[in-house]
């Protein structure tokens, strides 16, 4: 079921084999990593009274929702550079999830959990599996949304989740060169 999903999605041209691609995967760790710091920067300023005193922001003002917005794009990107590191391009965030099991899960290079983690920016359905579509949700909730306030906690536990997730690609990238040279 789910390799016929990806069939869909790349008859549809969202994602494919694309050779050129590998060159661009550690540009897309960079990204991963970059979004990464952003967002820990968003929720320590978001904590510290101090530093929102001297950059002139009000003392209620909160950064949580970039937290989510950038936690979740460090995690996307960082599973587009695993992705290209096997030669296969997505342009589209949920066939990057579908691509993932179909391409390392399944194959038993990445553990499940890291997987659900992808998703969990969905849904809570599968253990680990589910932390990027979880994020996702966040993400959307916190850029578009004007009436849902985007939880510390929330924010905080997404960006945790973010930071094991991209550790886990690059490992996971460092074990596809080794065995592909």
């Amino acid at each position: 079921m789910t390799r016929q999903k990806l069939r869909e999605f790349e008859d549809r041209g969202l994602c494919g084999k694309t050779p050129f691609i590998k060159r661009v995967a550690p540009h897309f760790m960079e990204k991963a990593r970059h979004n990464l710091l952003f967002s820990d920067a968003a929720r320590g300023l978001s904590n510290k009274e101090d530093a929102k005193k001297i950059l002139g922001l009000p003392e209620d003002f909160s950064a949580f929702d970039w937290v989510v917005i950038t936690a979740y794009y460090a995690m996307y990107h960082s599973a587009l550079a695993a992705l290209a590191s096997i030669g296969y391009k997505s342009d589209n965030h949920t066939a990057t999830i579908i691509a993932l099991e179909v391409f390392f899960v399944r194959k038993k290079l990445l553990e499940k959990e890291f997987l659900e983690k992808l998703k969990q920016a969905r849904e809570l359905e599968e253990e680990y599996v589910q932390k990027l579509r979880y994020a996702r949700r966040q993400r959307e909730t916190a850029q578009y949304g004007v009436t849902e306030e985007t939880g510390k906690d929330a924010a905080e536990r997404l960006l945790k989740n973010a930071g094991a997730f991209v550790n886990r690609m690059e490992t996971l990238i460092q074990h596809i060169a080794k065995t592909t040279l």
